[in-house]
């Protein structure tokens, strides 16, 4: 058995024990199975035509995906002696390493975007590829001030912490990282309106987008920067463009 040092203490420490295996790929597949589940409740409610505007319940659906993932990892790691506040250790030191990782996150994720665009549709997708619906103004609001939050949590408990954290540990670094990213992107199938292109620009974007924070949380080693850049990724990418198209619509 290998040991570390804990700053501050002089005896040497076993590591946390390992997670099982089948539990760790189960944390993995729950989110994709439940926004699956959701996925095709809409699509069997509405039609194919109709699910580009229906996705919109997907934001309030994925909150309560967040809390019933965020619930498992909690209970999961209690069970095995282990703490999610661990796995975030939030530091002072976040009031600077915070910003720089979400400003890497950003530009990271336009890059993605644009390559994930560039294999699906050789160049932008079709303009009114998600247009022609309204937000309420209650969808923008939480869209902006909870659904960002749970998901930074959410995800980076899953993906990064339990993921490739413990895939790492089992199959090696870089197939915990591989492993991690490609559930993340897989994830965001069912996000999204069922057009093969926009799949495959959907999952190449959000699996080049998880490798990146992959090697951010190798950099940091703990959760908290990511989590902190995750949240204000999904304000600026995702809430508050909802909030203006609700806004707009009730001008």
């Amino acid at each position: 058995m290998s040991f570390h040092e804990v700053p501050g203490n002089p005896s040497p420490v076993a590591p946390p024990p390992a997670l099982p295996l089948p539990a760790v790929l189960g944390v993995l597949a729950l989110r994709p199975v439940l926004l699956a589940v959701s996925w095709l409740v809409l699509l069997l409610a509405v039609g194919a035509a109709a699910l580009p505007g229906a996705l919109l319940w997907q934001n309030v659906v994925i909150v309560a995906v967040d809390l019933v993932s965020i619930a498992v990892v909690v209970a999961l790691l209690h069970r095995h002696g282990r703490r999610a506040r661990d796995l975030i250790a939030l530091r002072a030191s976040d009031w600077w390493r915070a910003p720089l990782t979400f400003l890497i996150v950003m530009v990271g994720f336009v890059a993605a975007s644009y390559v994930g665009n560039l294999v699906a549709y050789a160049g932008p997708p079709p303009a009114d590829t998600e247009g022609g619906f309204t937000v309420p103004l209650w969808l923008g609001v939480w869209s902006l001030a909870l659904m960002p939050l749970t998901i930074g949590v959410a995800e980076e408990l899953v993906y990064r912490g339990i993921g490739q954290g413990e895939l790492t540990r089992r199959w090696g670094r870089w197939a915990g990282w591989l492993v991690a990213a490609a559930f993340f992107g897989v994830q965001h199938f069912f996000l999204t309106p069922p057009d093969p292109q926009a799949w495959l620009a959907r999952f190449v974007t959000t699996f080049l987008a998880g490798l990146l924070f992959g090697a951010l949380y190798w950099w940091h080693r703990r959760l908290a920067p990511l989590i902190i850049a995750h949240v204000l990724l999904d304000v600026v990418g995702l809430g508050l463009p909802m909030l203006y198209v609700a806004l707009a619509a009730g001008a």
